[in-house]
């Protein structure tokens, strides 16, 4: 159950902005870790189609005051050279990444130049275990695009998510202790 007290900072930090939501309890200086494959073919704007199969990690640390901080990663299957990776603290959600949490689950969204991802993890009652589902989505007719961990930009041409993961742990996975 989550203590008024601990809503306070939340409630005037959204004066004026979206609604305010509390960390569960159960949450609290934990590290959530999810990561799926999204493979599937793309065309780049000197119209080279190529096959793809990237693994992505995010990691969503909640401190004990309810503030998420997020790590995007993306790995090019077979390709160290091929990785890019963000951070993200509260506040610092965009278009390009963020996290909320809402009851027993932790959304997170990303914008492409053109579509979008949603990954949802769904906690137990305890928190301590998790579900994880994503979503690669398109506006209408338009496809996906969006850039690689190469760096270019590429139009998909088809993705499907495979293998996604999720667990939790106890304290802080970007504190380095």
């Amino acid at each position: 159950m989550v203590r008024f007290a601990q809503c306070i900072p939340f409630l005037i930090a959204s004066l004026g902005a979206s609604p305010a939501i509390c960390a569960p309890q159960g949450l609290l200086n934990k590290t959530v870790t999810m990561s799926w494959s999204t493979s599937g073919t793309a065309t780049s704007a000197d119209g080279g189609a190529k096959g793809f199969t990237n693994i992505n990690t995010r990691v969503v640390y909640v401190s004990s005051a309810g503030r998420t901080f997020l790590r995007m990663q993306i790995r090019s299957s077979g390709r160290k050279d091929a990785a890019r990776g963000a951070d993200k603290g509260p506040g610092e959600g965009s278009a390009k990444g963020s996290v909320r949490l809402e009851g027993n689950r932790l959304v997170g969204t990303e914008a492409f130049a053109s579509g979008a991802r949603q990954y949802v993890a769904t906690f137990d009652s305890g928190f301590s275990s998790c579900t994880l589902s994503v979503i690669d989505a398109k506006a209408g007719g338009a496809k996906i695009q969006r850039r690689g961990p190469d760096g270019v930009m590429y139009v998909v041409d088809s993705v499907s998510t495979g293998s996604p993961t999720c667990s939790i742990q106890g304290g802080n996975a970007f504190s380095g202790n």
